[in-house]
């Protein structure tokens, strides 16, 4: 483990590798297996923000489905304030999911539209024993006024909302056990742009009253700059950059990265319109992810500076010069920013 254990740790991802098994293409051809996570490991602080970003099928809600015990890694361990959550029994899981709680992306499916919403939002309230019908509501009541609902929506049903408020119910269920931390898996995707801002703008402030850690998984980079104070990128299922927030979206040292950050449009009136064939901005091809190799660098087939090391030996996140990141020469010292890459933008620029 590269990651040392402090005090303020909350969440200890150490080396987790999830595979899935693909269909067939054979009636007796051997079954090929994806690995969805390929040994990623990182840490997320009690009230910190962390982010994971990447494009569609790098493993993220892969990630998000693992932290929470929802699904068991090949190996690896996934240890919450100390506890390894999969090599816990079934009772103890309930006891730890206590302080662990999940938004889900769709704020229509992942409620029971036959539920109360008081029932649906006091759902995890099991995990904390038994209490009086009194002490529930007060919860329950307590919960959706956090949220900016009123204790009397309890006695509605989920179809008696919009998608703002259908999440802000998502939200209260995940708030009600008071946990250290939630996991938050694309929150706000489904929402319009303008009920996307009061929803982050609540969980954001929910963040600095209760003191919350979020493990934060999104593809819009603009609103994971907004949120968090920690990103990690993610490709095919490795972290390839980790740092934070600011400084990897100002100072991109992984070339992924890079053409990640190029890729976001720009509403700038005084760009001109260039063709693409003229373009010389970083191309985004959609990825096979399931065809890929697990020698090498992941990102290799797909990256303009690639060597025959790249596609041999797997590169290895490490930190890289304080002094390039800052702009500032000759400085020895080293920051929270890693990158798994053998000509990091920073080596580039030094050459």
């Amino acid at each position: 483990m590269n990651q040392e254990k402090t005090d303020t740790s909350l969440l200890e991802i150490r080396k987790v590798v999830r595979e899935y098994i693909l269909p067939r293409q054979e009636l007796f051809s051997p079954a090929k297996r994806f690995r969805a996570l390929d040994g990623v490991s990182l840490t997320v602080n009690s009230g910190e923000s962390f982010g994971i970003v990447g494009e569609s099928g790098c493993g993220k809600s892969t990630l998000a489905r693992t932290v929470m015990a929802l699904e068991a890694p090949q190996s690896g361990e996934i240890c919450f304030q100390g506890e390894n959550l999969h090599a816990l029994k079934a009772k103890e899981l309930r006891r730890v999911r206590g302080g662990l709680q999940m938004i889900f992306q769709d704020p229509y499916g992942s409620l029971d539209p036959r539920q109360s919403v008081g029932k649906i939002v006091a759902e995890p309230l099991s995990l904390l024993g038994e209490m009086t019908f009194k002490k529930r509501n007060e919860m329950v009541a307590e919960a959706l006024d956090n949220v900016g609902l009123s204790p009397n929506d309890a006695a509605k049903f989920p179809h008696e909302f919009s998608g703002g408020q259908r999440q802000r119910i998502a939200i209260a269920r995940a708030l009600i056990t008071r946990p250290a931390l939630i996991v938050a898996d694309e929150p706000v995707s489904a929402l319009d742009v303008s009920v996307q801002a009061q929803v982050l703008n609540l969980m954001m402030d929910l963040r600095d009253r209760h003191g919350l850690a979020y493990l934060f998984i999104s593809h819009d980079l603009s609103i994971v700059r907004h949120m968090t104070t920690k990103v990690a990128v993610m490709y095919a299922g490795r972290i390839v950059e980790q740092g934070p927030t600011q400084t990897l979206f100002d100072h991109a040292q992984h070339p992924y990265t890079r053409a990640l950050l190029a890729a976001v449009p720009r509403t700038d009136p005084s760009r001109k319109k260039r063709k693409s064939a003229n373009s010389s901005e970083p191309k985004m091809p959609v990825p096979n992810f399931e065809s890929l190799s697990t020698n090498g660098c992941a990102y290799a087939s797909r990256c303009p500076l690639v060597e025959d090391k790249c596609r041999n030996i797997s590169p290895v996140l490490q930190n890289i010069k304080a002094g390039f990141s800052a702009g500032v020469e000759n400085n020895p010292q080293t920051i929270d920013h890693k990158v798994a890459c053998y000509k990091p933008h920073t080596a580039l620029a030094t050459s």
